[in-house]
C-alpha cells in the first residue's frame, strides 16, 4: 500500500525564485525512483503558495530523504515555511490506515 504526502509551503520574504529553484532541483534529484512514483509541485492561486504531492511505495520512505537532497531541503527551508503536511496510508507494520 502506498503512502501519500500533501504539503503546503508559503514563500518567506519574497524569495519566490529560491523556492522555485529548490523545488525544481528536488524534483530532478528524486528522479525515477521506484519508491517515489509521484513527486509533483504546484503553484497555488495565493501569491507565494506552493503544494507538493508525493507518493511512496515503501511506508518508511517519506522520512528517509536521500543524502543528495539534504542541502536542497535546507535551501527550501530558507525560502519558505511549511504551512502544513498531511500523510495518508498505513504508516507502519500492523498499524491501521490513518490520515493526518
Amino acid at each position: 500500500m502506498s503512502i501519500f504526502v500533501r504539503a503546503r509551503f508559503d514563500v518567506r520574504d519574497r524569495r519566490q525564485d529560491g523556492i522555485e529553484r529548490s523545488a525544481t532541483a528536488l524534483h530532478e534529484a528524486a528522479g525515477p525512483e521506484p519508491v517515489s512514483p509521484t513527486y509533483r509541485w504546484f503553484t497555488l492561486p495565493e501569491p507565494g503558495a506552493y503544494l507538493v504531492l508525493e507518493e511512496y511505495a515503501d511506508p518508511a520512505a517519506p522520512g528517509a530523504a536521500p543524502e543528495s537532497c539534504t542541502g536542497l531541503l535546507t535551501s527550501l527551508g530558507r525560502c519558505a515555511d511549511m504551512a502544513f503536511a498531511e500523510m495518508y496510508g498505513a504508516l507502519g507494520p500492523g498499524r491501521p490506515d490513518t490520515a493526518g
